[in-house]
């Protein structure tokens, strides 16, 4: 009888592996058919041939843009978008890249990818796209694409570019304290990041976060910091000969207020010097700290 169980599993866990390995070939076959399809469909974008574009689009397809409230439904309709759409510009070129293949059932199918579109010499539009495909007679048709224009992503790189030094990991040490910055973009440059961390005698203390930016209505850097005890502020950053003068109003966690003016002073490539003047809280002047090196560590 053990034998016989024995058996019978062995054949259900071939048989399973047989499926898995048939359904995975399949999806093989079936993504190289829409990868096909695509390929067809760039080839006849940048043709110009719109009746081309849509030999492997379903009869009753749609394709919708939401930002720009372009949208037809069937083949015909489709055709009629594009051919005016060629008929608006000398050229038009088309190169999309496909981000990934997923299939829900065995029958259907969603693509989601970027293409590229330049006009004439325009600048190149990016769009996000969705396109969903059915399989028909053994056939895969496309039955839908949505498409969402990307707007060009703005930068204020060029207004922080001379604290472009900034960036990196730092440490400032002695004895007692060590203090770790790593400070980094955004991904469109409009932001310098700075996380940093204390300890004390190797235990950790505070941590906390400044995010230094340009702003555009009041024509001036300026930075927000946080820390781990509650304690927040913010300032505006001006560069005087070669130091930059940060000017902070904190708010401690007891409510009270604090002032200073921090100054950054770039020395070489891997080191600066800072230094806090002109301190005070609620009023209650503070010794000034003198200016310490920071070095780069990465």
């Amino acid at each position: 009888m053990q034998t016989f169980s024995k058996i019978v599993l062995t054949l259900l866990a071939v048989a399973c592996l047989t499926g898995c390995n048939h359904t995975q070939q399949n999806e093989k076959t079936d993504e190289k058919a829409i990868r096909n399809i695509v390929q067809s469909y760039q080839e006849a974008y940048n043709q110009r041939n719109a009746a081309k574009m849509t030999a492997h689009w379903a009869f009753d397809a749609i394709y919708i843009n939401p930002v720009t409230g372009e949208s037809a439904e069937g083949i015909e309709a489709i055709k009629k978008l594009f051919n005016e759409k060629f008929a608006q510009s000398k050229k038009r070129q088309l190169q999309v890249t496909i981000k990934n293949i997923e299939f829900p059932n065995t029958n259907e199918a969603i693509e989601n990818g970027m293409m590229k579109v330049t006009v004439d010499d325009q600048p190149a539009q990016q769009i996000a796209y969705q396109a969903r495909y059915i399989k028909e007679n053994n056939k895969w048709l496309v039955k839908s694409i949505n498409e969402i224009e990307l707007q060009e992503p703005s930068s204020n790189f060029e207004q922080l570019k001379d604290l472009a030094w900034l960036v990196g990991k730092w440490k400032d040490s002695d004895d007692n304290v060590e203090i770790f910055f790593d400070n980094q973009w955004d991904k469109y440059k409009n932001f310098i990041t700075q996380h940093f961390k204390m300890k004390i005698y190797g235990q950790d203390d505070i941590e906390g976060k400044q995010i230094i930016a340009w702003d555009p209505a009041k024509d001036v850097i300026r930075s927000w910091v946080f820390d781990s005890d509650g304690e927040f502020g913010e300032g505006t950053w001006e560069k005087v000969d070669k130091s930059w003068y940060a000017t902070m109003r904190y708010t401690l966690n007891d409510g009270r207020v604090g002032l200073s003016k921090n100054i950054y002073t770039p020395v070489n490539d891997r080191s600066y010097t800072f230094a806090s003047v002109e301190r005070e809280v609620d009023g209650e002047i503070l010794p000034d700290m003198n200016p310490v090196t920071v070095e780069k560590v990465e």
